[in-house]
């Protein structure tokens, strides 16, 4: 992981208000964007995620709610953008 690049994460999704951080993997896909983001929330781990054909997922399927998963890969991919 590349703990330099780590940004803030602030995001509000279906009346719960969320922070953590977001750090981005060393390794890079298509159009630069780095292949998967280990998601904190407060200080707690929360999921690794990718982004597929077919939307955000997590790495390591976690079973957390798809709703809130696409929400912050949403974020992330307005952060990149």
């Amino acid at each position: 992981m590349n703990t330099q690049k780590t940004f803030p994460l602030f995001l509000d999704f279906e009346g719960q208000h969320y922070v953590g951080t977001i750090t981005p993997s060393e390794e890079v896909g298509k159009n630069n964007m780095p292949v998967y983001f280990r998601v904190m929330l407060g200080d707690a781990f929360y999921a690794y995620l990718c982004c597929s054909d077919h939307g955000w997922k997590e790495r390591d399927k976690e079973g957390h709610p798809s709703g809130l998963i696409q929400a912050i890969g949403d974020y992330i991919a307005d952060y990149y953008e």
